[in-house]
């Protein structure tokens, strides 16, 4: 079975030009057109909330072109601004969704299942998982009331983001992938700083129902960084994909449970 580790120092952080255009390349479709090392982005993780941010605001944009200039259906515009954003960020965190899918399907020991996962070839259950998220994030997205959809489309890309990179600190690598490099580059104390600004840029966007989804994406992180050890015994770079995908949905529906309370 491949080696587990645990990095427990203090995070490695080398603000750079380069890290963060690095990060920025490999979370969007944004051409960054200079060679950029693991090592510097590993410097840099620290930022990929902010990323999300970037992401969000970008996906604000044709939230509001579809929403409010063309008036399309709610639905239609849901579809639309999600599959942007899929498409905006590489379709790299839906492999990730997809092989989470395969892999928990297995049975057997870790080892089986991080091979079905790192597998290739894409199962019923890995169709399925993609099935139940994109449906469920484009359902409740759809819920959103127009005049908060422009906050939420912000909000939902930094959840996505702060959740990735909770299951990455609380959850223990294997020695085959980037994961483990890239790991190095967050610790605790990064992580609860980064936590701290995101309550307050979602208090600013949504108030207290942007915080109440945070936090909820951010107990969802841990749950899937639990999941991980117990079916796989890691947080490899696909579970950090799903990590994302799954946390923008739980993100959602913890909007519109709130917005609909609310209401009542």
């Amino acid at each position: 079975m491949a080696k587990k580790a645990k990095y427990r120092k203090n995070a490695i952080i080398k603000p750079s030009i380069n890290g963060i255009l690095g990060i920025i390349g490999f979370s969007t479709r944004i051409p960054i057109k200079r060679f950029v090392t693991l090592e510097e982005m590993q410097g840099n993780v620290f930022i990929w909330p902010y990323v999300g941010l970037l992401i969000g605001v970008i996906g604000a944009i044709i939230a509001y072109i579809v929403y409010d200039l063309l008036s399309l259906p709610l639905i239609l515009s849901a579809a639309i601004v999600y599959s942007f954003l899929i498409w905006f960020t590489g379709f790299n965190h839906i492999d990730g969704v997809m092989d989470l899918g395969d892999g928990l399907m297995v049975h057997g020991d870790h080892q089986k299942r991080l091979n079905v996962m790192r597998d290739s070839m894409v199962g019923t259950g890995g169709i399925a998982t993609f099935f139940i998220v994109a449906i469920i994030t484009i359902a409740a997205l759809s819920s959103v009331p127009i005049n908060e959809i422009i906050q939420t489309v912000i909000l939902m890309e930094l959840c996505a983001k702060i959740g990735m990179i909770t299951t990455m600190e609380f959850g223990s690598t294997d020695d085959t992938g980037i994961a483990k490099d890239i790991k190095k580059g967050i610790d605790y104390k990064v992580l609860s700083i980064n936590i701290i600004i995101a309550f307050i840029i979602a208090y600013l966007l949504l108030g207290e129902i942007g915080v109440i989804s945070l936090l909820a994406t951010v107990i969802f992180a841990l749950y899937l960084a639990m999941v991980a050890e117990k079916n796989f015994g890691c947080v490899t770079g696909d579970m950090l994909g799903a990590s994302n995908e799954i946390g923008r949905a739980v993100a959602l529906i913890f909007v519109v449970l709130n917005m609909s309370i609310a209401i009542l």
